[in-house]
């Protein structure tokens, strides 16, 4: 039996709201909710809902909710210092 690879190369994450160039391959896959994204940047949660586009985050809709890969919002921040 072959094993999927989470990213296949040139493909991305599939069903995702991009607003950039494919993120790079390695990293994080874990999927964060709004919460934890907000916690880990340490702002309210209504302000990623109002601002992830603006800053170019990069999330997928799961549902009705919003999910960020780990890998996308470690960039985004390492973006940020520069």
């Amino acid at each position: 039996m072959t094993r999927r690879r989470l990213d296949p190369p040139g493909q991305g994450e599939r069903g995702c709201a991009r607003r950039q160039v494919a993120a790079p391959v390695g990293g994080s896959n874990r999927l964060l909710t709004a919460a934890e994204v907000a916690d880990y940047l340490g702002v309210p949660v209504k302000t990623i809902y109002a601002r992830w586009q603006d800053w170019g985050l990069t999330a997928c809709r799961v549902g009705r909710h919003l999910r960020f890969r780990q890998r996308h919002v470690e960039d985004w921040l390492d973006r940020q210092e520069h």
